[in-house]
């Protein structure tokens, strides 16, 4: 469990009470019961209007869970004034799968906005020449984060990356295996951020949107493992600084998936930094029980970055020890079968925690991110897997679900859940003085043998 908090007076001596009353315009939103999508342009599912009286920052996160009722895809996006022009967007293609299955789904945006009054909402709509009927599930929001102490960076990659091909097993000039500084991986998106306070801080960074299949690269018609991460100064992450982002683009799971990480870096007096959102594969080295090169080629969509640093509530809390440029750092959650070491299956299993500590003269509002991946046995016939965010013992946030099933369907997925402690009836502000978050998933279903979470971040937080 690791934390990491920059705090900054003159950051916080900045904040007026003007600056302050328009925080509070903050809010959480939860949906209480399943809604089903039955339109192929933007249907509004969850909607927030805010009244700034001076000009403001906004971040606004949807996350939470949607699955097939007869449409071959859905795709869901957060809309600032009506645009969806500075969104991510989730999709996912449940025709493409023969195994189509609940999704957990996560969009980013993010605006500068002038006094007056806007309207923030999470929408949803199936492909126009692919129509049909989804729905969004029960436990899936919106936080909606107005005026962040932090500084938010951010870039949008609108349409679609190149073909990213690579090569990570082809003896003997190519073996990537667990620690290797020579992972290959295509930048998708980068800014540069620099100190902004007179102290040694933070940089909370999030990344979100899809990939889909877009090529044949010669072994298995171009299917595999995408997997997506968030480096510094070009340097592979650790697992003590940020998640992996997984999805196996098979016709077993879903050819076009949504797929979303987090991470924390610090960032010393004076220094500047280039966080990076790169994008990779599953390596099977010589270090893993079967090597092979990892077929996939896909391409990036829809894809947001987005950096927050100097805020003065700024942390994160991971699942286990710090391992460099790692990918299988398992952590067994569930089993049905008495696995050793597995928690029984059907239980709340904490992947992570830390304590946040909220500063004298604070609102208490912060924004919470949480991710892990999932993966299962290849005989786990069904299976549900649910993240959950819980500040100080209560279950709050989003729910994030992912379900699997036997053969390729149980293969590696993300979760995502998230959270903003505003004023609200779903949500109410973090009091002066210490609290405990943690994350916690919970795996229910035929367990035939055990279930796995990787020794992640799980958890990032700023104000």
């Amino acid at each position: 469990m690791k934390a990491f908090v920059g705090i900054f007076a003159t950051a916080f001596l900045a904040c007026t009470s003007n600056a302050w009353a328009i925080r509070e315009q903050s809010a959480f939103l939860t949906l209480s019961t399943d809604t089903q999508v039955n339109s192929t342009t933007y249907q509004t599912i969850l909607t927030r209007t805010i009244t700034l009286n001076a000009a403001a920052a906004v971040v606004a996160v949807a996350d939470g869970r949607y699955f097939p009722v007869d449409a071959p895809a859905g795709q869901v996006a957060v809309s600032i004034d009506g645009s969806i022009g500075s969104t991510s967007i989730a999709v996912t293609d449940w025709g493409s799968s023969s195994h189509p299955v609940q999704h957990s789904f996560n969009a980013v945006a993010n605006a500068s906005l002038a006094a007056g009054t806007h309207t923030i909402a999470l929408v949803a709509s199936s492909s126009a020449s692919r129509p049909g009927r989804f729905k969004v599930g029960s436990g899936s929001g919106l936080a909606v984060f107005v005026q962040p102490l932090s500084q938010i960076n951010a870039q949008y990659l609108a349409g679609q990356s190149s073909n990213i091909n690579l090569t990570t097993y082809s003896p003997p000039t190519v073996d990537v295996t667990e620690g290797s500084s020579s992972r290959p991986s295509t930048v998708i998106l980068t800014h540069n951020i620099s100190n902004p306070g007179s102290g040694a801080t933070s940089i909370v960074s999030l990344i979100s949107g899809r990939s889909f299949n877009s090529c044949n690269s010669g072994i298995n018609n171009g299917r595999g493992d995408a997997l997506w991460g968030i480096f510094s100064n070009g340097t592979c992450q650790s697992t003590g600084n940020a998640s992996w982002s997984v999805d196996d683009i098979d016709g077993g799971a879903e050819l076009q998936g949504a797929m979303y990480a987090h991470s924390i870096y610090p960032l010393g007096i004076g220094e500047t930094k280039t966080i990076s959102f790169r994008a990779s594969e599953l390596a099977f080295g010589s270090d893993q029980p079967s090597p092979h090169e990892n077929g996939v080629c896909y391409e990036v969509g829809s894809a947001k970055l987005l950096s927050a640093v100097g805020g003065l509530v700024m942390g994160s809390a991971s699942g286990g020890t710090n391992s460099f440029c790692s990918t299988y750092t398992w952590k067994c959650v569930a089993s049905t079968t008495g696995w050793p070491g597995c928690p029984a299956g059907g239980t709340d299993v904490a992947i992570g925690s830390t304590t946040v500590t909220i500063p004298a003269g604070h609102d208490g509002i912060v924004y919470f991110s949480a991710k892990t991946r999932i993966q299962a046995d290849n005989t786990d016939s069904f299976a549900t897997a649910t993240l959950q965010i819980k500040a100080d013992g209560v279950a709050v946030g989003t729910i994030g679900d992912q379900q699997l099933a036997a053969g390729v369907g149980q293969s590696s997925r993300t979760l995502t859940s998230s959270y903003v402690s505003a004023p609200g009836p779903n949500s109410s502000t973090l009091s002066v003085g210490s609290h405990t978050v943690s994350v916690s998933v919970n795996v229910s279903g035929t367990l035939l043998h055990h279930v796995s979470v990787p020794q992640d971040v799980v958890l990032t937080y700023f104000d």
